[in-house]
């Protein structure tokens, strides 16, 4: 399991970042080894940068998408990539991992 969150910050402690593809940083988190990642994705493109992101994450083996926002290019990416989609709060990277991972654990 691999989970991807757009971050303000290089830090668990980041708050998620508003925009989705054009975040400042993506954190890929692996929560079997705790390993944590930070990618500057830096979509230049017009439009379309959503299902770019989607699959950029999904080629690193991304499963799991904390997001506040995705549009609905980015949504369709995820359906077709069978990644799962949670809602971002705010609150830490930290906490909103915590929170999807304890709902995954309940199923």
């Amino acid at each position: 399991m691999k989970i991807a969150i757009p971050v303000k910050e290089k830090s668990l402690d980041s708050f998620p970042d508003d925009r989705f593809a054009r975040g400042r940083y993506f954190l890929i988190y692996d929560p079997d080894s705790e390993e944590q990642e930070f990618i500057d994705l830096s979509i230049e493109a017009a439009h379309g940068a959503g299902p770019v992101a989607v699959n950029f994450l999904a080629g690193k083996g991304v499963d799991t998408i904390i997001a506040f926002h995705l549009g609905q290019n980015a949504l369709q990416a995820i359906e077709v990539a069978g990644i799962a989609f949670f809602e971002a709060r705010e609150e830490t990277a930290r906490e909103n991992i915590a929170r999807v991972l304890s709902h995954r654990s309940k199923r």
